[in-house]
């Protein structure tokens, strides 16, 4: 740091001779080191305030020890760093103001001493500074910290960066890697852990475990009154009453034969009507043909004039009633029911 210094020694009673001095308006350099004696000796500033006051062209300004003035080791000195506030351009007029005692209630002043205060070349409206740096001066420390700043942030981008850029990792033990997790939650490994008995899942919902599971049947599911109950018209099945099928329901249809057939699945839970002028002959199927479920029977009504009769394919067994295999007169009837494999049994009416 480039500074002014200016040395002036003064007398509380006495005016004493010093080399006149000369600052530049504006400037914040200008240090004037103080020698202050009373009648002749340094004077104890110990506990004492210290004021300087000015008089110039910009009229009256005060410093003290809060605004540039600092007391040395030395007995009856202190130094003053001028302010370019505190005085205007032209002569300048001082006084040093010592204020001691209790309370530091008790005040002397120096004798006056005066110095020149040269107008700045800088002219027109002329930015004063105070206890900062003239403005260009300034600006430039500005930049400096700024170009300071910017290459210390380049020389980081190979560490900042790079560390933030690390994914954490849970399985690393080295708390002095980027990776490391710290304040890592223990997690439980044992049912000990969690104050739980060592018993798996599985067995707590078992039969006598802790939790038991009781299974729901399927069919129990979708009965009547379960959770997801079939109705029987879902299903295309007859509805019951009081456990019997209803009247509406428990009808066969009718199915008009006009020649003579192989009994088929297409005869099956209807009434066979033979309504035809010539005989009708009905063939009982083999096993092989169409095996029937034991026990299907089919039931048949002679309707027309000509007439019903039965027989069978070869390989099949039958039981006749009474030996008749035929219907001999209209309105007759007739019944066939399958009683074992390739057997049926043979009833006319």
């Amino acid at each position: 740091m480039q500074t002014k210094d200016f040395y002036i020694t003064l007398d509380m009673m006495r005016t004493l001779p010093f080399r006149p001095f000369e600052v530049v308006e504006g400037d914040t350099g200008n240090i004037l080191h103080v020698t202050l004696l009373n009648n002749g000796d340094a004077m104890d500033l110990s506990g004492c305030d210290i004021h300087v006051a000015f008089a110039s062209s910009s009229g009256f300004a005060m410093q003290d020890q809060t605004s540039g003035i600092e007391k040395t080791t030395q007995t009856g000195t202190f130094d003053i760093t001028l302010l370019p506030t505190a005085y205007g351009a032209g002569n300048v007029s001082a006084d040093v103001q010592v204020y001691s005692g209790e309370s530091n209630k008790i005040l002397v002043t120096s004798t006056r001493f005066d110095f020149r205060c040269r107008k700045s070349l800088i002219s027109g409206d002329i930015i004063r500074a105070n206890t900062a740096y003239p403005p260009l001066i300034e600006a430039a420390r500005v930049a400096n910290e700024a170009a300071a700043t910017a290459l210390s942030a380049a020389e980081r981008i190979n560490t900042d960066i790079g560390e933030m850029n690390v994914q954490a990792d849970w399985n690393e033990a080295d708390a002095a890697q980027d990776a490391f997790i710290r304040n890592k939650p223990t997690l439980p490994s044992t049912p000990g852990d969690v104050g739980a008995a060592p018993a798996s899942h599985a067995a707590q919902h078992q039969q006598g475990g802790s939790d038991p599971v009781t299974p729901i049947p399927h069919a129990a599911r979708h009965a009547t009154g379960g959770e997801d109950a079939i109705t029987p018209g879902a299903i295309g099945a007859a509805s019951l009453s009081n456990g019997i099928v209803s009247q509406s329901q428990a009808r066969s249809p009718l199915i008009e034969k006009h020649a003579s057939f192989t009994l088929s699945q297409g005869d099956l839970e209807a009434i066979l009507l033979a309504n035809s002028s010539s005989e009708i002959i009905v063939t009982m199927p083999a096993d092989a043909t169409y095996d029937f479920p034991i026990g299907t029977t089919f039931n048949f009504i002679r309707w027309g004039s000509g007439a019903l009769s039965f027989t069978k394919e070869n390989g099949t067994n039958w039981q006749v009633y009474n030996g008749v295999t035929s219907v001999s007169v209209a309105g007759g009837a007739a019944t066939v029911v399958k009683v074992g494999s390739n057997t049926w049994w043979l009833v006319c009416a």
